[in-house]
């Protein structure tokens, strides 16, 4: 899987975790369809022509683009303004988890979000269980 590839695949299927309503089944038809890697080009369409995943998908896209603009830019500094770490804290942490993964575990997360009948659920679900697994019990 090429990098753009990845990218864009890691950003729909984060994408379709925030959606509040299942796919119209047209649109679920193609994303159950599509074939990973061959097919992940398709999804990029898919996104931009779907309204309302749209959006989230754009957003999960510049959401990954700052992250691994930030983690590429070296060590923490020696003191961390807690407030500002604060924000968004959950989204952060799960897409650090996504865009870590790789390819053979991004398949492995992103072929049961895509074949099943409702990938939004799916979908809403396998982060929710990401989440969960990055959460450390507080000593």
């Amino acid at each position: 899987m090429q990098p753009l590839e990845a990218y864009n695949l890691k950003a729909f299927v984060f994408a379709l975790s925030y959606l509040d309503a299942p796919l119209p089944d047209d649109l679920q038809t193609e994303v159950n369809q599509i074939n990973i890697p061959d097919d992940i080009g398709k999804l990029d369409a898919i996104a931009r022509n779907y309204p309302p995943l749209a959006e989230h998908y754009q957003t999960a896209r510049q959401n990954l683009k700052q992250e691994a603009e930030i983690r590429s830019k070296g060590p923490l500094p020696a003191k961390i303004n807690q407030a500002a770490e604060q924000q968004n804290t959950e989204i952060n942490n799960i897409l650090v988890a996504i865009d870590e993964l790789d390819d053979q575990n991004l398949t492995e997360i992103a072929q049961p979000i895509l074949n099943d009948s409702d990938s939004v659920t799916v979908a809403k679900d396998t982060w929710a269980r990401i989440i969960l697994s990055l959460q450390k019990p507080m000593l």
